[in-house]
């Protein structure tokens, strides 16, 4: 068993701190012109999918690349707002009243995201209602967003099952740059409130190969000031809120030292502090810190690049005690992984072969003294994983990639995971892509532990109406699942589309199952357990197209047939998330003049996919086998639109309207879309 020893608890908190104040307050930001757009006809190049960088066309995967222009001419606030057009990806609310990115059917749960390669895991400091995932990194610190859909398990290991959403930060400047952007929100509906931010983003040398990069946010979204509706919880009337409010302030920064042509050194800090605010005006409900340190490492070697760091994250959540007000001792969940990828190229006889050769080890500690009352989850996994993949271009129109990766978890030994995929050129613009892959989950620390308990109003449940408690298990076994897909991406001077078809087995799906348990209050008690198996299968598509030199339109569209997962001793199948059946967005943008761009966008959420409740089936003690209301039963339609003027060379204005018309999914569905928002926003760059 490989391990890595942890450095002494939260010692490293002042120096992390105090590197970021020092790098954030070094080096004038010297004003420059503004950084150029992004060229229409520009190769652009991606590495998530592979770590070798390819066109979005060649890459052995579903892939979409959303780029800087794309980001600012989006006028979104936040990732959310960003992600809605990308094919094959679900933003509807859960039931807890946060948007959850998902992919292909499965559960949020099975959507990685990364910052620069780099896996964040401050949400394992929560059991839910976490917010904190697509608000790490401030919009004018990233590059690129690289959204891979099916999974990357061959290259990123457990959680990337539905998809990897890999936010890519803007690489130093060699000559000082950046921008700052506040934006206010109005809200006109009960199921949103007002929000304000500002935002920065500086890059530049410092001298002697030395640079420096540095980001930070302060921004605040108010609690609703009434609940949306008045449900009745096992009898007891219990206001229900579209989300709650969150405050956060981040700062992060990077400095980098390249000594010559062919090595770079880099060390990268971030700290952050999200309060969750009470949705009843009340004194705050959680108080989240978030501190990482990460040494980073490039180094050519001959023709190859090898790429290593060795990050540390740290993570606590206290929560707000509903009878003394004051907090309750901090959930804290630290990690520490080191990893090293070398990449190259050799040519085979007269194929060239690009290839990836890796290693990782990794470990995670969980000290949990408040999700069960009176008892301590406390735990800690050490994790060490090789990975090899290639890709070998056959012939000059066909290219195959194969991967490896063997992971070993202390706790559940040894287990392989392994890639293929084949990409063959039909013309010199449409390529057929085809894949199998395996996926794999392990257990997390808290459903290992027969302590845990956690209570859930529905979505837990399955199939039985909620609420219930749900406690752990030691002897779960990893979820695994066999994955394929089929597609075809067109990429032509004015208009680019993509179709692809995908179907995944899950076996052993981690759930939970009821037992003839009931705490003293009566409520049933459900324990994590490894059903036999889950399914979906669908379609994603995207279509763009410049219908003249000033307008564009762009749709995506995401069809799931079936979601399924069957529940021991029903004849009935549930659907695995929840997910709509019919998922589109279509919209255009226009460049109504020089500095004038105008954009709209409809989204159709359909019914939810294989929707089912089971009238009149009674088992157990009288209960109905149902699935809870978090699944829509009718569908809804959203319509946002934009403005965007450029007051200067530098300076854009940015409007908008959200949910124009404030549409919801029906009364009884127990999530809320945000209601209609007023958006205000304004971004100086120099």
């Amino acid at each position: 068993m490989l391990t890595l020893p942890l450095p002494a608890s939260r010692t490293l908190r002042r120096p992390v701190r105090a590197l970021l104040l020092i790098s954030a307050l070094t080096g004038p930001a010297l004003a420059q012109d503004a950084p150029q757009p992004i060229l229409l006809d520009e190769i652009v190049l991606v590495t998530s999918a592979s770590s070798i960088a390819t066109t979005i066309q060649d890459a052995p995967a579903s892939i979409t690349v959303i780029d800087q222009q794309a980001i600012q001419a989006s006028g979104g606030r936040d990732l959310a707002d960003v992600l809605r057009t990308v094919p094959g990806l679900n933003l509807t609310r859960s039931n807890d009243g946060n948007s959850n990115v998902s992919f292909r059917g499965l559960s949020s749960s099975r959507t990685l995201t990364l910052i620069d390669g780099k896996r964040i895991s401050t949400g394992n400091t929560f059991a839910r209602h976490y917010q904190g995932d697509l608000q790490v990194v401030p919009l004018d610190a990233i590059e690129r967003i690289e959204v891979v859909r099916g999974p990357m398990s061959t290259l990123y290991g457990s959680d990337a099952m539905g998809g990897v959403i890999n936010i890519i930060t803007k690489p130093s400047a060699e000559t000082w740059s950046g921008s700052i952007t506040t934006d206010f929100g109005l809200a006109d509906a009960g199921t949103t409130a007002d929000s304000r931010a500002i935002s920065g983003y500086a890059s530049g040398p410092l001298g002697r190969g030395v640079s420096l990069s540095a980001w930070a946010k302060l921004a605040e979204t108010e609690s609703p000031d009434d609940p949306y509706a008045i449900s009745e919880v096992r009898g007891v009337p219990t206001p229900q809120y579209a989300s709650n409010g969150i405050r956060t302030q981040t700062l992060g920064t990077r400095l980098t030292w390249a000594p010559d042509d062919t090595v770079e050194w880099g060390i990268e800090g971030q700290v952050s502090v999200d309060d969750y605010l009470a949705a009843d005006t009340g004194p705050d409900e959680n108080e989240v810190t978030k501190d990482s340190l990460a040494l980073t490492n490039e180094w050519q070697l001959g023709t190859g690049q090898l790429s290593s760091y060795l990050r540390h994250e740290m993570s606590e959540n206290r929560s707000r005690n509903a009878e003394t007000l004051g907090w309750n001792p901090a959930i804290a969940y630290d990690t520490t992984t080191l990893e090293s990828r070398f990449t190259d190229r050799v040519v085979l006889g007269a194929r060239a072969l690009d290839y990836t050769l890796g290693g990782l080890v990794s470990h995670a500690s969980l000290d949990d003294p408040d999700t069960t009352e009176g008892r301590v989850i406390e735990g800690s996994a050490t994790t060490a994983a090789l990975y090899a993949e290639g890709r070998l271009e056959l012939t000059p129109d066909l290219t195959v990639t194969g991967g490896l990766r063997l992971d070993h978890h202390e706790d559940f030994g040894t287990h392989v995971t392994p890639r293929l995929y084949a990409n063959y050129r039909l013309t010199d613009a449409l390529m057929l892509k085809a894949g199998y892959s395996q996926a794999f989950v392990a257990p997390d620390l808290r459903n290992l532990n027969p302590n845990y308990q956690m209570g859930s109003r529905g979505n837990g449940c399955k199939p039985y109406q909620g609420p219930c408690t749900i406690i752990g298990n030691p002897d779960l076994q990893p979820e695994t699942s066999d994955n394929f897909e089929l597609g075809l991406n067109y990429q032509g001077a004015r208009t680019s589309w993509e179709v692809t078809a995908f179907y995944t087995d899950v076996e052993n799906m981690l759930s939970a199952r009821r037992t003839d348990l009931t705490t003293p209050d009566g409520t049933p008690i459900f324990q994590r357990d490894n059903f036999d198996y889950g399914r979906t299968a669908g379609i994603e598509a995207g279509f763009d197209t410049a219908l003249t030199d000033d307008l564009t339109w762009t749709t995506s569209a995401t069809h799931i047939a079936r979601s399924e997962f069957r529940y021991g001793g029903f004849d009935t199948t549930y659907p695995m998330a929840t997910t709509p059946e019919w998922n589109v967005t279509t919209g255009l943008a226009w460049q109504a003049g020089a500095r004038l761009t105008l954009s709209g966008q409809v989204t159709y959420v359909g019914k939810q996919a294989g929707y089912v409740v089971e009238d009149g089936l009674v088992v157990g003690d009288g209960e109905q086998a149902s699935v809870p209301a978090g699944q829509n039963s009718d569908a809804y339609a959203l319509v946002d639109v934009a403005a965007a003027i450029d007051m200067t060379d530098t300076t854009t204005l940015n409007l908008g309207i959200d949910n124009l018309f404030d549409r919801q999914p029906d009364s009884e569905v127990d999530y809320r879309e945000d209601g209609r928002l007023f958006k205000l926003g304004l971004t100086t760059r120099f």
